[in-house]
């Protein structure tokens, strides 16, 4: 399967649907209001989806348009299906700790598992980014959005 023409739907479909969080004003009903409005962590992560996915896609097009031989990294293997099956238990066992361990102790962990899993064998940035990328968010949504994520209950 050619992975870039994967990459242009896909991202497509994410631009299209991050437009409409964009641009719809009648998606939230309550929610955490802050200063910033409830809307505002929403349309922050559909501004970068929309960076991130137009970046893959607008190079995964131009590839195509090139009609560029596929590369080995471009081709999706699918015999197996035991990456998917890992990927499902990191999450279902993220969802059943993080209430009581907390989002600080378990992220780092599950973010550093996905980057193996993914491929990753740089080890030093896959530890600082397993741990400053959580530490930011915990600090982020408690002290600007006021939105507490779980904490250490183990006591």
């Amino acid at each position: 399967m050619d992975r870039r023409k994967l990459d242009v739907v896909l991202s497509t479909i994410l631009i299209i649907a991050s437009l409409i969080i964009l641009t719809d004003d009648t998606l939230v009903e309550g929610g955490a209001e802050s200063d910033l409005g409830s809307m505002f962590l929403p349309r922050i992560a559909a501004g970068l989806i929309i960076i991130f996915s137009a970046t893959i896609g607008i190079q995964s097009l131009r590839r195509l348009l090139k009609r560029t031989e596929i590369d080995s990294l471009e081709r999706i293997v699918t015999d197996g299906f035991s990456g998917i099956f890992i990927y499902i238990g990191i999450f279902i066992a993220y969802w059943l700790i993080v209430p009581h361990a907390g989002f600080l102790m378990t992220t780092p962990f599950v973010m550093f598992s996905v980057a193996l899993l993914l491929g990753g064998r740089n080890w030093v940035p896959l530890i600082a980014l397993s741990v400053v990328t959580p530490v930011l968010v915990f600090y982020g949504s408690s002290h600007f959005l006021r939105v507490f994520l779980p904490t250490w209950t183990l006591s």
